[in-house]
């Protein structure tokens, strides 16, 4: 998986910011050797989005209010912890570091910082 185009996780990542901005139902139309680990993990960062919404919340430091960053901040976040917290079949260290590539596609390095500080605080207490 060191191959980010490869990457399930950037996959999961795509279809859940889909799924989110237009609220449509996910489609998993396409061949992928981890096909069902993506969509396990989608449907379970669906399920469980105000679960995982209070785990940010308690995770994410105060001063910081989940509604002003952008949508992918958010995703990237919630399958990261849906992940750690109810997936427990990929090792925490791997979880994060990929969620961290990943990170650096689409957000700054400001918020990348946060995510990984994040994704610390909740690899320490797990």
């Amino acid at each position: 998986m060191s191959n980010i185009k490869n990457n399930s996780r950037l996959i999961i990542v795509q279809l859940l910011y889909s799924y989110y901005l237009n609220q449509e139902k996910l489609l998993f139309d396409f061949k992928n050797p981890y096909k069902r680990f993506i969509k396990k993990i989608c449907n379970g960062v669906i399920e469980n989005n105000s679960a995982l919404e209070e785990k940010l919340t308690n995770y994410l430091d105060k001063k910081f209010d989940l509604k002003n960053f952008e949508i992918i901040f958010s995703i990237i976040l919630k399958a990261a912890i849906f992940e750690i917290f109810f997936y427990k079949k990929t090792p925490f260290k791997v979880v994060i570091d990929e969620y961290l590539k990943i990170t650096k596609m689409f957000l700054n390095d400001k918020q990348k910082n946060i995510i990984n500080a994040v994704l610390d605080k909740i690899a320490k207490s797990v």
